[in-house]
């Protein structure tokens, strides 16, 4: 870019009126009910044909969305300087960004299908101590983010190991291909996710009792079907319905499972001179990048259809500013055991050859069992024994129903305490947790920013603790190991962190 044009304002293309669009439909989803407010009561309060009232509002509520995202389009410019880039945006509330090159840790990119065609991108800047992507650049050439790009890369010496010292000339770290995902890959995701492994889960009664009415319709009415004909219609149409119930369920998963390939067709990781890349989507092409040096614990998790299909789902998490379940993730939606592994080896190098995040390694240390009896005794015998106590004078006999809830409590409080584990290592340590899946974190000793050491009246009478890791991406708990442990893990990384000359 010349001189001229780093002192000069740009437009994106007008096409950035798109990305603007989106934005706006999404807030108004996010908040439908104030949004469409004004609308609803334009329909009330005009007179006249009531279809022709809905049709008008519908078509005034898009002509005013479109209007809006052309008209923050326009409002819109940038300037890149040589150590920053600067963003006006907004139409009323009008501000600046200034963000400097030095502080972005990541350039991500997002190409629809019609962005694909001009050959334009969505530029994501991901900063020091933000929470989400602090600017955007909507609507740009392919050739200036990938400019953006090579500044970033350049200003972090992530080509500087090719580079020759007499000459001066830079030489690109090699690629190196990690990870990729297929078709069948995007249906074990689909069916993998939290939405459609509750929709599979309703799907098994619902399908149960479908099979018992029409298993009895046919034994007890099959010779009264002539004598009785209204009510083998209205049994038939109770069997409709569920059937019609299990057709919503199976389009619910199905919706999960075109989903998946929407947002990870083709899904690609690679690594090239200590960051990671992806790429995946269908319509909308997605690209992240993520340094290494950035991951502050590495987490991967394991829900009951992911271990019936022995995979995982990843997550290298970055720092949240503080603000917990808003900082800033890099996802990895499938991978086996071995590739796990081998991205562990990536993630921590030398630094911490003994991890091993698979749930079922041999390596992870147990907890205090006296961890399973205080949750049994929190969530299963005190609250049974006080509902009981509570209704056995008005209930009589029946309030003794809720003592079942003791063994079901028991067996919940068997299989957390179960899952519970952890590996130290010399420079970093793993820890396991779970219900009915698992997931393990792993990080690096130098990382924790402070560590705390509690116990509870119950905790100490046992000579027990509880450790509490304090990240940049958030906190981990080590419960009900030896207090005596629990300190010298304390002491230890505490030096591990004053020692270490590295971020």
């Amino acid at each position: 870019m010349s001189k001229t044009d780093r002192k000069r304002w740009h437009r994106t293309s007008p096409l950035a009126s798109i990305f603007y669009l989106g934005r706006t439909i999404r807030a108004i989803s996010k908040n439908a009910i104030q949004s469409l407010a004004p609308l609803m009561v334009f329909i009330v309060a005009a007179e006249g044909n009531v279809m022709f009232r809905i049709l008008l509002g519908a078509a005034l509520f898009v002509i005013a969305i479109v209007v809006a995202s052309i008209t923050r389009y326009l409002f819109f410019r940038y300037r890149i300087t040589d150590n920053s880039i600067l963003i006006r945006d907004g139409v009323f509330n009008k501000k600046q960004l200034d963000i400097k090159f030095d502080r972005i840790q990541a350039i991500n990119t997002q190409q629809n299908v019609i962005y694909r065609y001009f050959g334009l991108v969505t530029v994501k800047f991901d900063t020091a101590g933000s929470a989400k992507e602090e600017g955007n650049l909507p609507a740009v050439k392919i050739a200036l983010a990938q400019s953006l790009k090579d500044r970033i890369r350049r200003d972090r010496g992530t080509t500087t190991p090719g580079t020759n010292a007499a000459t001066g000339d830079q030489h690109e770290s090699p690629i190196r291909a990690l990870l990729s995902l297929g078709g069948k890959d995007m249906v074990r995701i689909g069916l993998s996710s939290n939405r459609a492994l509750i929709f599979l889960v309703l799907l098994g009664p619902v399908i149960e009792w479908t099979e018992n009415d029409v298993e009895s319709a046919v034994e007890n009415n099959a010779v009264e079907l002539v004598s009785n004909g209204p009510e083998i219609a209205v049994a038939t149409t109770a069997t409709l319905a569920v059937l019609a119930i299990i057709g919503v369920i199976l389009f619910l998963v199905a919706a999960s499972i075109a989903g998946a390939f929407l947002r990870y067709h083709r899904f690609r990781l690679i690594e090239q001179g200590g960051v990671f890349r992806s790429t995946g989507g269908l319509l909308t092409r997605h690209e992240h990048s993520l340094n290494l040096n950035k991951i502050q614990s590495f987490e991967a998790r394991q829900n009951p259809v992911l271990r019936l299909f022995k995979r995982f789902r990843l997550r290298a998490k970055q720092a949240s500013s503080g603000k917990p379940g808003q900082g800033k993730h890099f996802v990895i939606p499938l991978c086996t055991g071995e590739q796990l592994q081998a991205l562990d080896d990536e993630i921590f190098r030398d630094e911490f050859p003994e991890v091993d995040m698979r749930p079922t390694a041999a390596v992870f240390a147990a907890i205090s069992s006296r961890y399973f009896r205080s949750r049994l005794l929190l969530f299963g015998v005190l609250p049974a024994l006080v509902l009981t106590g509570l209704l056995l004078a008005p209930a009589g006999l029946a309030a003794l129903a809720f003592l079942l809830w003791i063994p079901v409590a028991a067996a919940g409080a068997w299989a957390m305490y179960k899952k519970r584990g952890y590996l130290i290592g010399e420079h970093g340590m793993v820890l396991r947790r779970g219900f009915l899946g698992v997931r393990t974190n792993a990080f690096l000793h130098r990382k924790v920013q402070r560590i705390s050491v509690t116990q509870t009246p119950l905790q100490e009478r046992h000579g027990l603790s509880t450790i509490r890791f304090y990240l940049a991406s958030g906190s981990l708990k080590l419960p009900y190991v030896d207090h005596t442990t629990a300190q010298r893990l304390r002491d230890y990384i505490l030096y591990r962190v004053e020692s270490s000359r590295l971020a």
